[in-house]
C-alpha cells in the first residue's frame, strides 16, 4: 500500500506543477497584451490631443557678423602677387604613411577643392622639384612638421633652397604627443611648444594678412574639441600668432593670458615662410585657415573664389511621419533663421518643396504647424516635390507622372503658394540625373520648370568628388 502511494504522488505532483507554470504563463502573458493595449491607447491619446512633447528647435551656437548690418571685421585679403613667379599651381604633401588619418583628411581637403596635388612619404628620397626654370609646387604641407625639422640634412637644405628661390611656403602641424612637454624648443626655430593643453574660447587674430575666407571678429565661445592641444611662445619677430585660445585649466596655467593656437612665420629668420596648427582638423576652423595659408603662401595661385550663389532647398514639406513634424514653433524659428541671412545676403528666402498629398497628417500641433507654415507661404520660395513623394522614375508612364504633378498644382493654387518658380527638385532627386526623360518633360508641361539641381553629379559618394548642378 505504501508502495502504491509512493507511485501515485510524483504523478499528481508533476500534472500540479505543469498547472502552476501554464497558469503563470498565462498570466504574464496577459498582464502584457493589456499592458501594450493601454501604452498604445496613452500614445495615440496624447498625439491626437496635442499633448507631444515640448519641442526646443535647435538653436545656433556660433553666428557671423554681417558688414549689412552694420557690424564691424576684417575683409578679405588680396594674396595674388604681381611677381613674375615660376611656380605650378600645385601642392606637395608629405605624410608619415598612406594610411594616416591627418594626412588622408588634407589630401581629402585639396580634393575638394579641386587643388592639384602630389603625395610623398616622409623620410623618402625628395620627388623632383623643379622643371627647367620652374618650380614644381606652390606650397609644401607637412602632416608632421617635426619631421621637416629633422630631415636628413641633404634633403633639409635642398627643400630650404628650393623654397628660398621660388618663394614656396610651407604649411606644418604639430602631432599629439603622449608626453607633456612644456617650454619645449622645435629644432631650428626660435619657437617654443606646450604640448596636450585643453583650450576654449578660439579666436582669430584681426590683423593677419593671411585671413581671406575666414573672418576675424567673432570668438568661438566654449571648449575646444581634444586634450592634445599645443600651442607656441616664440622668441623672434619673425611669429606672429594666426589664432589665439585660452587654457580650460587657468588655475592651474597661473595665466589667462590667451596662447597661439596657429602661428604664422613671416620668414624674417630664415627667409622662408611657414604656418604652424598646434592641432588638426578636429575644430572646424583650422580647414578654412589651411585653405587660407595655401592662399597666402601660394600667392594666390591656389585660391578658392569668394563669390558664392547659394539656394537651400528644404524638401519634403508636410511628408514626415507623426511626432517628427513641423510646429508652430519651429515655423517661428525657420522664420528667424531666414531673417538671419537676409541680413547677409539680399533677396534670401528659404525654397521649400512641398507634397500636397501629406498636408494635416500629424497631431493637432503638427496640424497647426502646417497652417502656420501655409500662412506664411508668400515669405518662401516654393516648388513641386510631387504629389505623393513618389520617385519618377517608378512611374509606369508619363500620363500618370503628370497627373501626380497637377493634383500637387491644384493643392498650391488652393492655398496660395506660388507656382511661376521654374524650379524643381524630384524627391531623392530621382531622374534629374541620370537624367529620366520622361521627368524633364512633364515638368517642363506642368510646371514649365527650366532650372534643376543636384548633389548626385557624377555620384553621391564620395562627397568630396560630387560637381554637383
Amino acid at each position: 500500500m505504501l508502495l502504491r502511494r509512493m507511485l501515485i504522488w510524483p504523478w499528481w505532483c508533476n500534472i500540479s506543477r505543469q498547472l502552476t507554470y501554464q497558469r503563470c504563463l498565462a498570466i504574464a502573458i496577459g498582464l502584457g497584451i493589456v499592458s501594450l493595449i493601454y501604452s498604445l491607447y496613452v500614445i495615440n491619446s496624447n498625439s491626437t490631443h496635442g499633448f507631444s512633447l515640448l519641442r526646443v528647435p535647435p538653436q545656433p551656437t556660433f553666428q557671423c557678423r554681417s558688414q549689412l548690418d552694420g557690424a564691424e571685421g576684417s575683409g578679405a585679403n588680396v594674396h595674388a602677387s604681381s611677381a613674375q613667379l615660376r611656380l605650378d599651381p600645385r601642392v606637395l604633401v608629405f605624410v608619415e604613411t598612406q594610411f594616416s588619418k591627418l594626412g588622408k583628411q588634407l589630401c581629402e581637403m585639396l580634393e575638394a577643392s579641386r587643388f592639384k596635388f602630389k603625395v610623398e612619404t616622409t623620410g623618402k628620397t625628395l620627388p623632383v622639384l623643379t622643371n627647367l626654370d620652374k618650380g614644381k609646387f606652390a606650397v609644401i604641407v607637412f602632416e608632421n612638421f617635426e619631421k621637416y625639422l629633422t630631415m636628413h640634412k641633404w634633403n633639409r637644405e635642398l627643400l630650404d633652397k628650393y623654397c628660398r628661390e621660388y618663394k614656396v611656403g610651407i604649411i606644418g602641424f604639430i602631432k599629439p604627443k603622449e608626453d607633456t612637454y612644456t617650454g619645449a624648443q622645435l629644432p631650428g626655430l626660435p619657437l617654443y611648444m606646450h604640448t596636450n593643453m585643453a583650450l576654449k574660447d578660439y579666436q582669430l587674430h584681426p590683423s593677419s594678412s593671411i585671413l581671406r575666407l575666414t573672418r576675424a571678429g567673432e570668438m568661438f565661445l566654449g571648449n575646444l574639441p581634444g586634450e592634445d592641444w599645443t600651442v607656441f611662445q616664440p622668441n623672434h619677430t619673425t611669429f606672429v600668432p594666426l589664432s589665439l585660445a585660452r587654457s580650460q585649466n587657468e588655475e592651474l596655467s597661473g595665466s589667462s593670458e590667451p596662447h597661439i593656437a596657429v602661428i604664422q612665420d613671416n620668414g624674417r629668420y630664415d627667409g622662408i615662410e611657414r604656418v604652424i596648427f598646434g592641432s588638426g582638423f578636429n575644430f572646424w576652423l583650422h580647414k578654412l585657415l589651411f585653405l587660407d595659408s595655401i592662399s597666402y603662401l601660394s600667392h594666390g595661385k591656389l585660391s578658392l573664389p569668394l563669390e558664392r550663389y547659394l539656394l537651400i532647398d528644404i524638401d519634403d514639406i508636410f511628408v514626415a511621419e507623426q511626432g517628427n513634424r513641423m510646429t508652430p514653433s519651429d515655423v517661428q524659428a525657420l522664420l528667424e533663421s531666414q531673417a538671419r541671412f537676409q541680413k547677409m545676403i539680399h533677396g534670401f528666402r528659404f525654397n521649400l518643396g512641398f507634397s500636397g498629398k501629406y498636408f494635416h497628417r500629424g497631431s493637432r500641433e503638427e496640424n497647426r504647424g502646417d497652417d502656420m507654415l501655409l500662412s506664411y507661404a508668400h515669405e518662401f520660395w516654393w516648388f513641386c516635390h510631387m504629389w505623393s513623394h513618389t520617385q519618377p522614375h517608378l512611374y509606369d508612364n508619363s500620363t500618370q507622372m503628370e497627373n501626380e504633378m497637377r493634383l500637387n498644382k491644384e493643392f498650391a493654387k488652393k492655398h496660395h503658394i506660388q507656382t511661376d518658380s521654374g524650379y524643381s527638385v524630384a524627391p531623392h532627386h530621382s531622374g534629374v540625373y541620370p537624367v529620366h526623360e520622361p521627368l524633364y518633360d512633364a515638368w517642363k508641361r506642368v510646371w514649365n520648370v527650366r532650372v534643376t539641381s543636384t548633389e548626385e553629379y557624377p555620384h553621391l559618394r564620395p562627397a568630396r568628388l560630387r560637381r554637383g548642378f
